[in-house]
Order: structure tokens, then sequence, then C-alpha cells
């Protein structure tokens, strides 16, 4: 076939979803004072509550595939996979162990039908140390 349908769009329009999804994801709700319910329920969680990395892991992609759902039209979502590491962000011998939230969103582009994937990853520091 001819490929150069797939230059037609400009890829702006992904990188414009990718900054639309970072946004939604790290957004607290009622941060954003026009619409309320815009943003994640991560964030209003304690979370020293979520003990375990696969409880968190289950939750950042519910609370995500949720937001999305509700906010971004654009896509729709067929599979999120959350990936949990430890990484100690500390110097001169002071621990702060933070925990890097890795997010693979697969998706399908309603208007183009065509798969779409987004990755990003974000902090989130236990609040008691």
């Amino acid at each position: 076939g001819d490929h150069r349908d797939l230059h037609s769009f400009p890829t702006r329009r992904s990188s414009d979803l990718s900054q639309s999804i970072y946004t939604l994801m790290t957004t607290s709700l009622g941060e954003c004072k026009f619409d309320e319910t815009y943003g994640c329920e991560l964030w209003d969680s304690d979370f020293d509550l979520l003990k375990s990395d696969n409880e968190l892991k289950v939750f950042v992609a519910q609370s995500l595939k949720k937001s999305i759902a509700q906010h971004e039209k654009r896509i729709t979502t067929q599979d999120i996979e959350v990936t949990i590491t430890e990484q100690d962000l500390g110097n001169l011998g002071k621990k702060r162990i933070k925990k890097k939230v890795l997010v693979s969103i697969k998706a399908i582009v309603l208007e183009t039908n065509r798969p779409y994937t987004f990755k990003n990853s974000f902090f989130v520091s236990p609040l008691s140390y």
C-alpha cells in the first residue's frame, strides 16, 4: 500500500495527546478550577496506605483508566501497564527513597483508528520519610 498517509497527520497531534495525558495524570482532583473533576484520583490517596507495590500498580492503572475515559475522549484505552521501581534520590548519606511509577498506556486513537502508546513516569514519595 501507499504509506504516504502516515505523514499527513502532524506528529504534533500525538505529542499534544501525550502532553494532555501527562497533565491529566499528574493533576490532582480539584486542582483545576474550571473543572473540579479534572485530574487523577491518584493524588488524593495517602501513599502509605498502599502498602505493596502491587496494590499501588492496580490503583494507578484504575485511576488512570477512569480519568482517561472521563477526560480524554480522543482515545480508547486498551491496556495500562504499571511498573514500579524504587530510587534513592538522597545525597550525602541521607536516604530519600522514592517510588518511580512508570506508566505505559496502549490505546486506539478513535479518529484515525491507529494504535497509540503513551509512556511516562512520575515519582511518588511515601509520606513517612
